[in-house]
């Protein structure tokens, strides 16, 4: 039994083409009537839809260090942790600070902020305006009367459901959090929203309040060892001051003590022994104090921004001839794939 192998020959691979480019000839006029109408379409679009604003902050982070090596040993006496004071893993890197621009808490935050001064709406309740959300809101029974515009502290468990709902939609269509080159700590904030004024406001917004979370946060180990330390400093002061004042009592009991009653100088001993030894643990949580200090302002990190949002913003319209460049060439494209798929398809199922 013989099984007959097909081959395709160079030849006939030729005049396969040479056939679907006649073909593509012949129906050359659907062909641009169909990529006239896309494109059409296409610019339509474009034209008629809502401008999307973009606001975008972009600023350098340089996160700090702390060395607290030189530390004297009294500090574990007064029950300062040093671990956590020459601690040089960066709690907050820029992935870290990228995923903290994008958390519940720091979002919530921003859209409860007002819009202007005290009295005006939040940016939360505009939001909801522009999106057509708080119509949609108050047309269930539920939430009826429904409103942001209350204290804080008297939203209940639907006003979180909402918020939720909003944020977790913000974050996947509005919210870009990215960085322009990976070597560099550099990060850039953006935000879309077709009301500029919302995207201006809610951009400032959310930098301010997530970069003052990370330099306090950055911060808190250094700053309560370092109020410890203080504390501890302004206690042995004054103890210390206390035995001075007692000293100088005795002395002016007996400014001529008798040298062969013994008796006598021991209280005046004992206080030039606290004394001393005060002074000592004085000078020496001084010193540590000062390190404190120093390690402190090293661990605060840098943040210092680079570009803000400046009106007017920019908007995601492209400018005439490249819009009609790139519509004629997805509909020319679109169509072109077409009519070859039909042909092929035509080539296989043969019609009878």
């Amino acid at each position: 039994m013989y099984i007959d192998e097909e081959r395709i020959s160079f030849r006939d691979f030729i005049n396969k083409v040479r056939g679907l480019i006649k073909y593509l000839l012949l129906h050359w006029k659907k062909m641009v009537l169909g990529t006239l109408i896309i494109a059409g379409l296409i610019i339509s679009y474009e034209v008629f839809r809502d401008t999307i604003h973009t606001a975008e902050t972009t600023f350098i982070i340089e996160v700090g260090e702390g060395d607290m090596s030189q530390l004297g040993s009294l500090a574990s006496v007064v029950g300062i942790n040093l671990n956590s004071i020459s601690d040089d893993s960066q709690l907050f890197d820029t992935d870290h600070i990228v995923e903290l621009y994008k958390s519940y808490k720091m979002l919530k935050s921003a859209f409860l902020t007002r819009s202007g001064n005290a009295d005006s709406e939040r940016l939360i309740t505009r939001y909801a305006k522009g999106k057509k959300l708080l119509k949609r809101w108050q047309n269930d029974e539920e939430l009826q009367d429904f409103s942001f515009e209350i204290p804080a502290t008297d939203m209940g468990v639907k006003h979180d459901s909402l918020l939720m709902e909003v944020i977790d939609d913000f974050k996947e269509k509005q919210l870009i959090i990215a960085k322009p080159n990976r070597k560099l700590m550099i990060l850039s904030v953006k935000v879309e929203d077709h009301d500029p004024f919302f995207a201006e406001k809610f951009n400032t917004v959310l930098v301010e309040i997530v970069n003052n979370f990370y330099e306090r946060t950055s911060t808190k180990k250094t700053g309560e060892n370092l109020r410890v330390l203080q504390n501890q400093a302004d206690s042995t002061r004054i103890i210390l001051d206390h035995s001075l004042d007692q000293l100088a009592q005795i002395s002016e009991l007996q400014p001529n003590p008798n040298p062969l009653y013994y008796t006598n100088q021991v209280p005046f001993q004992k206080l030039q022994i606290d004394i001393e030894a005060s002074a000592a643990v004085y000078q020496e949580i001084v010193k540590n104090l000062e390190m404190a200090k120093i390690t402190h302002r090293n661990k605060k990190p840098l943040i210092q921004i680079i570009d803000e949002p400046v009106r007017p913003l920019a908007i995601d319209k492209a400018k005439p001839l490249k819009l009609i460049a790139t519509s004629g060439l997805i509909g020319g494209i679109f169509m072109l794939l077409f009519f070859i798929f039909k042909y092929v398809w035509e080539k296989l199922m043969p019609i009878s």
